[in-house]
């Protein structure tokens, strides 16, 4: 198994601060002897939710001509406007897509998470492929310990550890953008403000041995010229890129690339998350983040995910 760490935002702050950001996802690779286009259903559960349109495909961005050093003062301006606030309201259409022997598979999920420093997030997930109406949805919840997971068309929900959830191969589901946002504790987040409001600059005294890996260039998306933080770490095999609005160093856009171990069929794994709308202003009921059983359901030991939206 290989863990993706999310490199760019990652891999900055901590060098930085007295200690150490080190966020790192939970596996997103399904412990299989035998590659299979479809990811194993491990034991979550999903939401009800009406038609939807149609989910717009996050946007594959051409590979720049050419990387250089990165922008470290743009980058400070990324991780002030990411940490602004200690919560955050988060739209996303994300892309799984999966390349092996056995043929290749796109998986589409949109995500609608809120979140909080403490670790206490909310995720309505719908699968849909573009075009198609919904094909299934789950309701994630936790209080920063449990978490929750349920499956309304079902009428079943389970119950876990957040350590046991972020261990599972759909836990990224909730966003790479949102799970990096909880892996920064409140503490964390007051100290990289605090540097930034006396020095926005801050980033650029970062030894260039520690940033060896980290390169910039720009792109154009979609008709948009976006700054683009790349990582590559050729050890495990995986690159890593983040897109920024140059102006507003609001990130847009996340790219992650690896390949699985042998033992999973060394299958080509790509996973996209496009930015739709990311509030960090919104207001929060604290019940927001509790879970009560709607009524006529039950609650089993788990409830499978099927990553493909079935």
């Amino acid at each position: 198994m290989f863990k993706f760490l999310l490199g760019t935002l990652v891999l900055t702050a901590p060098m930085v601060m007295a200690h150490t950001l080190h966020a790192q996802l939970p596996p997103a690779v399904p412990d299989t002897s035998t590659p299979s286009p479809s990811l194993p259903q491990p034991q979550p559960s999903v939401s009800p939710q009406p038609s939807v349109a149609p989910a717009p495909q996050p946007s594959t961005a051409p590979q720049p001509a050419t990387s250089t050093e990165p922008d470290l003062t743009l980058l400070g301006k990324v991780l002030g406007a990411f940490l602004r606030t200690n919560k955050a309201r988060t739209e996303s259409q994300i892309v799984m897509k999966l390349q092996g022997k056995d043929g290749d598979v796109e998986i589409y999920a949109r995500s609608k998470t809120v979140a909080k420093t403490s670790g206490e997030f909310r995720s309505e997930l719908t699968f849909a492929q573009p075009g198609q109406p919904p094909t299934a949805s789950y309701t994630i919840v936790s209080n920063g310990s449990k978490v929750w997971i349920y499956r309304p068309d079902r009428r079943q929900y389970s119950q876990t550890t957040a350590a046991k959830f972020q261990a599972q191969p759909y836990s990224y589901l909730v966003g790479l953008s949102t799970i990096f946002f909880l892996s920064v504790t409140e503490a964390n987040r007051r100290d990289i403000n605090a540097a930034l409001a006396v020095s926005p600059s801050f980033l650029t005294t970062l030894p260039k041995e520690q940033i060896k890996d980290l390169q910039g260039s720009m792109r154009q998306v979609d008709g948009e010229e976006l700054y683009a933080y790349s990582y590559e770490n050729k050890t495990e095999n995986w690159s890593f890129n983040s897109l920024v609005n140059p102006q507003t160093g609001i990130i847009k856009q996340i790219e992650f690339t690896g390949k699985l171990d042998a033992k999973d069929g060394g299958t080509n794994f790509t996973l996209t998350e496009k930015i739709i709308d990311r509030n960090s202003q919104p207001t929060i009921a604290n019940s927001l983040f509790k879970f009560l059983p709607p009524k006529g359901t039950k609650k089993v030991k788990s409830v499978d995910i099927d990553l493909i939206g079935r």
